[in-house]
């Protein structure tokens, strides 16, 4: 036992452990009692008694005289806090502590109507109020209404009925009344039947004549619920009766509706979470703190698809783990923000760091509210990355369709023009030589031909790559190439990974491209292969060259990799736009720029 200071009022804390006493007030004496050990002593000038389970209850009921009895549960529909004699539950420290002053103050105060300082009905009720605000579930208000009818009307017993269809089921009755000893009676009949169809209270004699209660009182609840008090005094039910009976019942209504509201709201989240977990795009539920979005909840789809579990983004802002390292992106997350924290609905494709890598996603986010700065929403991640490349490569075969168009409506007719009418002419004379200049036509038509369904059939994918020498490469594809005496020199030599097919065909188209526009008449043609630096706006990196001393590159130099683009009336304006489909194939970067000699070069970086 702890003693503050003399004349404080005595809390009994009924408890085998002391500690349980540390949320008491400090202005009040404790006296901590093991319920085992306690005897009438331990109750002496004792204000009330504190219990913690039903050992407690018993010993505060058989030793404490009529002392007020607080229950300190976690829950507040247990049997103990629902038991006859509690007069207050306590479900915290707080309201341990704001219990005990709250009944010592009324004590002081109201004054006990006894001499033993039993509560007044009203007193009672008051508490009973209190206990049923913090009731969850409807069958704990069902037997907390019960539990605080008995200790309002001590002398009277109690029922709570419930409609289920065409009857009036009795669901809750007083501890010495067996409810299922209790009738159901069909709405509209009986005291409890009239009152759920009229809404009306009732109170008449009891028409069962072999019941020990004369008089019923029966009170709505709601459209549902009865709330009945039945009486062996031959008075019936006073003044008093009736109005604590109505207020009881009011508190009983109100705790109801607070219930069911608040099961809707339980099942409406549950839903919304469900809803949440289940979709299969990633999602993220996330408040606003200081301007930056902090995750609040995570979906199973996040985690797999950015590689972060929950526990570890939880509290953090979503953008600093899955907004790329680039500015632009940086500065289109935080763009987004700014329009969240206004309380937009925004729709977006964005670019985010996944485990596999950048990928491109419709970014959906809904605010819970709109046009409300700062509020908590949702975000919604769905991948578009293989529709974007679907869409990439149908937009690059358009083009090569139109590049076919162009080269087959204007170069093709040419030489079919050209082949029809030397054959209408070798057919009108019989000159030999008509047909000759014809045959010229149509291989100048199979060339072309043969380029186009090269540049067709590669499109801009690789088949399986494997190490190999660009040098060794080179000097097949030269002898594969009608050089007309050129020299080729392999400088040094590179080996990386690649296709060795399509890398060979593009150093053939390469190598073409040198014979046939790069040689000058005065002086023989040599074209050198090596490895090259390559600085570029990409940053540094490395790969080979082909260079030639010849010619060099037309005035309109920048247009070199264009279908169809020559400068020789017998060339197909195709060698090396298929080189630089080969290239882009692989990854590499193609450019053409001016050589040492001032011929071309042609410079593929690989890495």
């Amino acid at each position: 036992m702890e003693t503050i200071q003399s004349g404080d009022p005595v809390v009994v804390f009924l408890a085998a452990d002391p500690r349980d006493a540390a949320a008491l007030p400090d202005d009040v004496t404790r006296r901590t009692v093991d319920p085992a050990d306690a005897n009438e002593d331990a109750f002496v000038d004792a204000a009330l008694a504190i219990v913690r389970d039903a050992d407690g209850l018993d010993c505060a009921r058989e030793r404490g005289g009529s002392i007020p009895i607080v229950a300190a549960v976690d829950d507040p529909t247990s049997d103990l806090a629902t038991a006859p004699g509690v007069a207050a539950v306590a479900t915290s420290a707080e309201d341990v502590s704001a219990t005990v002053r709250w009944i010592v103050a009324r004590d002081a105060t109201v004054g006990a109507p006894s001499a033993a300082g039993t509560p007044s009905r009203i007193e009672r009720l008051n508490a009973g109020a209190t206990r049923l605000a913090s009731v969850r579930s409807t069958e704990g208000a069902h037997r907390a209404v019960i539990a605080v009818a008995d200790e309002v009307f001590p002398t009277h017993r109690c029922v709570v009925g419930v409609r289920d269809g065409e009857w009036v089921e009795p669901v809750a009755a007083s501890a010495d009344v067996p409810v299922e000893d209790c009738n159901r009676v069909r709405v509209g009949t009986g005291s409890a039947g009239s009152v759920v169809e009229t809404g009306e209270p009732v109170v008449e004699p009891n028409p069962n004549g072999e019941s020990p209660y004369d008089t019923l009182l029966s009170l709505p609840v709601g459209d549902d619920t009865v709330f009945g008090l039945v009486t062996a005094d031959s008075d019936g039910f006073d003044d008093a009766d009736r109005r604590l009976a109505g207020l009881l019942a009011s508190h009983f209504e109100e705790t109801l509706d607070r219930i069911r509201v608040d099961e809707a709201l339980r099942t409406e989240r549950d839903r919304l979470l469900a809803l949440f977990s289940n979709v299969p795009d990633p999602a993220v539920a996330y408040d606003y703190a200081d301007d930056r979005p902090i995750v609040h909840r995570v979906n199973d789809a996040f985690e797999e698809t950015f590689g972060y579990d929950e526990a570890t983004v939880v509290g953090e802002c979503v953008d600093d783990y899955i907004v790329p390292d680039e500015e632009a992106a940086i500065e289109g997350a935080a763009e987004l923000n700014e329009r969240l924290q206004r309380g937009e609905n925004v729709r977006r494709e964005v670019a985010r760091k996944t485990v596999d890598g950048i990928r491109h996603f419709i970014l959906h986010v809904i605010p819970i509210r709109l046009n409300e700065e700062n509020v908590s929403g949702y975000a919604i991640y769905t991948d578009v990355t293989e529709r974007r490349e679907r869409e990439t490569t149908l937009r690059r075969q358009n083009e090569r369709l139109d590049e076919f168009a162009s080269i087959v409506s204007h170069d093709l007719r040419n030489p079919l023009s050209v082949a029809q009418g030397y054959v209408d002419l070798a057919s009108d004379t019989g000159d030999p030589a008509h047909v000759a200049k014809a045959s010229e036509a149509l291989e100048r038509m199979d060339e072309l031909v043969g380029d186009l369904l090269s540049l067709a059939r590669q499109g801009r994918s690789v088949g399986e790559t494997e190490r190999v020498s660009i040098g060794a490469l080179a000097r097949d594809a030269w002898e594969g190439v009608d050089t007309g005496g050129a020299e080729l020199v392999v400088e040094g030599d590179v080996t990386l990974d690649a296709d060795p097919a399509r890398t060979r065909e593009l150093l053939e188209n390469v190598f073409r491209n040198s014979v046939e526009h790069g040689r000058d008449s005065t002086n023989d043609l040599t074209v050198r292969v090596g490895e090259t630096s390559f600085r570029s706006d990409g940053g540094e990196g490395t790969g080979f060259f082909v260079e030639d001393d010849g010619r060099g590159l037309p005035e309109e130099a920048d247009r070199v990799f264009e279908s169809g683009f020559t400068t020789d009336d017998e060339g197909t304006g195709l060698g090396l736009a298929i080189g630089q489909r080969i290239a882009e194939a692989h990854g590499w970067e193609a450019r053409a720029l001016t050589g040492e000699s001032g011929g071309a070069r042609f410079e593929f970086r690989t890495s």
